[in-house]
């Protein structure tokens, strides 16, 4: 069985290790791609609140927010939909239900 990861890490601390995560033991690249789809769109939504416009939000989240890549998965496409489209179903943003189990 083939196994994928997504590295996360802080846009706050970006270059920093101590920053920086690795989710392995998806099954799939689409499982993986489905895992930084929801766990970025959370931390946009969790930005949402406080931003004032879709370009503060952009920023906000270049700035404080957790990015998520990997491989086939365009993260900077996905954001600009994410903070064009904000989350309708809890379970858009709840990335924690897709973590592999060991």
């Amino acid at each position: 069985m083939s196994r994928h990861s997504v590295r996360c890490g802080d846009h706050a601390d970006a270059g920093d290790p101590e920053e920086e995560w690795l989710v392995e033991g998806f099954a799939s690249a689409e499982a993986a791609q489905e895992y930084a789809r929801r766990f970025i769109r959370a931390q946009i939504e969790d930005l949402r609140r406080e931003a004032g416009s879709p370009e503060e939000l952009a920023a906000m989240y270049r700035r404080w927010g957790e990015y998520a890549v990997t491989p086939g998965f365009d993260a900077e496409a996905w954001v600009a939909h994410c903070i064009a489209n904000p989350a309708a179903r809890r379970q858009d943003t709840d990335y924690a239900a897709l973590e592999p189990r060991s």
